[in-house]
């Protein structure tokens, strides 16, 4: 199924040879390395899905591939002091909170005692929280500079946020999992997930801001906004992967199934969003944990609960029903490519559309 959806929009990807006028954005800095980490998420998996073979995760993991200047494991383990990623560590009471699963889930220490448990942690925690953690941080930084004065310096950490969130392998960063959970979730317009759609018109409005000749109170607003909209879609994309793999368990636990690699799945990509959530409904949130709590066995009645927990809440996140909608697997089978389809799916990071310009300072 994942496979599947991923030749979906890769294949979407390429059929941009009639294109909608769209207002699109080309970042205006030195992204450095920031589009080779989806890559290296990718070559995880490739391990992953052969064997799996650990060793080789491993390796890619800690060391990187080729001239690698900064590994997966730097990202997981990096405790900035940025107010984001200070959010999740608080929460998780741990500065190194994603390097800790990883490295348990790599070692087989409890919960994670079976290949599946172990291979859907690794491959789902880097794809959602080491990512998206690296695109907050990003943002957060932009926020930093600009209110420092630094409108420069600023569009540097804007333009790497993007970088992150696009990756030179689509199909390995949060990108892919929005474009994933909008054929999944019908929140397709024109080929890309509204998601996706929203966080290039808030980096396209945040990028040109920063743009100015002088920042002014306007502009800082205009930023700080973007990035509040990158953070919200960021919310909803893995609200509806958190969806998926409850509505997947309680079918599966109704009809008799293994819904093991479910559980996992769930448990993963809720990592990227407990501390937002927690935020608003703390109690909801250890509830939901609860119910993908891969070191119990799994409950119909707990995965029952998730999507009424996190619906009960969609006004105080600022998020409407229709930007969520409700999983159906068979839209994948299903969805037809557009004729037309937005500039907003062309990945300027792409290997496969044009270089980025190498960053020299590194």
């Amino acid at each position: 199924m994942i496979r599947s959806i991923a030749l979906v929009f890769i294949v979407a990807l390429c059929h941009v040879a009639v294109a909608q006028e769209d207002e699109c954005y080309d970042v205006q800095s030195a992204v450095g390395n920031e589009p080779d980490f989806a890559a290296d998420v990718c070559a995880i998996n490739e391990a992953l899905d052969n064997g799996p073979d650990y060793d080789t995760a491993r390796d890619i993991y800690e060391n990187g591939r080729g001239d690698s200047k900064v590994t997966l494991q730097e990202l997981a383990r990096a405790e900035y002091p940025t107010d984001s990623y200070q959010k999740y560590a608080t929460f998780f009471e741990d500065d190194r909170w994603m390097d800790t699963l990883i490295i348990d889930a790599f070692n087989k220490k409890a919960p994670f005692t079976t290949d599946t448990k172990r291979v859907q942690m690794i491959k789902k925690l880097l794809q959602s929280s080491v990512l998206v953690q690296q695109v907050f941080f990003h943002i957060d930084s932009a926020l930093d500079k600009a209110e420092s004065n630094n409108p420069r310096g600023a569009l540097v950490s804007w333009d790497k946020g993007m970088a992150t969130y696009y990756g030179a392998e689509e199909q390995c960063s949060p990108f892919g999992n929005g474009q994933a959970r909008g054929i999944e979730f019908d929140t397709m317009r024109d080929g890309v997930a509204m998601t996706n759609s929203a966080v290039h018109g808030a980096f396209l409005r945040g990028g040109e801001a920063l743009q100015q000749d002088t920042l002014s109170s306007d502009n800082f607003q205009i930023l700080d906004e973007a990035r509040l909209e990158v953070i919200k879609q960021v919310t909803i994309i893995y609200i509806q992967a958190v969806f998926k793999y409850a509505t997947l368990m309680d079918e599966g636990l109704e009809d008799g199934d293994d819904v093991e690699k479910a559980q996992a799945e769930g448990f993963a990509y809720f990592h990227a969003i407990i501390p937002l959530i927690a935020d608003i409904d703390r109690q909801g949130a250890d509830a939901v944990l609860a119910a993908f709590n891969i070191a119990d066995e799994p409950d119909e009645d707990l995965a029952e609960e998730v999507k009424p927990i996190l619906r009960d809440i969609f006004d105080d996140l600022g998020i409407d029903e229709d930007e969520v909608n409700d999983f159906d697997g068979s839209r994948t089978a299903a969805y037809v490519i557009p004729e037309v389809t937005s500039c907003r799916l062309d990945n300027q990071f792409s290997d496969g559309a044009g270089a980025v310009v190498p960053d020299v300072d590194g």
